[in-house]
């Protein structure tokens, strides 16, 4: 039986069939990671969480629009 290579969770065959990345390797499942992280994945794409900054190095706040 498949196994998710990121938390060891079993994974129907066809789940890991479809959602299986390009190197052949499942990189998450509804276990451990969302839709889009593993659609991403699965593109090839990296989905790992960046921090904004602004052109001066600042961390622009994640709370959206400006700041009064």
């Amino acid at each position: 039986m498949p196994r998710c290579d990121s938390c060891s969770a079993h994974v129907d065959p066809r789940w890991y069939r479809v959602f299986q990345g390009n190197d052949g390797e499942l990189h998450g499942c509804p276990e451990c990671t969302s839709l889009a992280t593993r659609a991403r994945d699965a593109a090839g794409v990296d989905s790992s969480y960046r921090t904004r900054t602004d052109p001066g190095g600042q961390t622009i706040p994640s709370t959206g629009g400006e700041q009064r």
